[in-house]
């Protein structure tokens, strides 16, 4: 598996500030796209690419939204 992290994507939450970041782990980016966007409120659009990319030992897909507070 590999871990694929988004330190901030145009829209990943309901919230006021819909920006956030999103970290996925999946065997590819592809498959990791599929996962975050297939949530109701994220959408990691074509152009946004991970910061980070890496190798990982975990023995399953997994999805985590990080959403942005923002000032509030």
């Amino acid at each position: 598996m590999k871990i694929f992290i988004w330190e901030r994507v145009g829209q990943c939450s309901y919230n006021y500030h819909t920006e956030g970041g999103v970290t996925v782990i999946a065997e590819t980016e592809e498959r990791a796209r599929e996962l975050a966007n297939e949530l109701e409120y994220c959408d990691i659009l074509p152009e946004e690419i991970p910061g980070l990319v890496a190798n990982i030992d975990y023995p399953c897909e997994k999805v985590f939204i990080f959403p942005d507070a923002g000032c509030c």
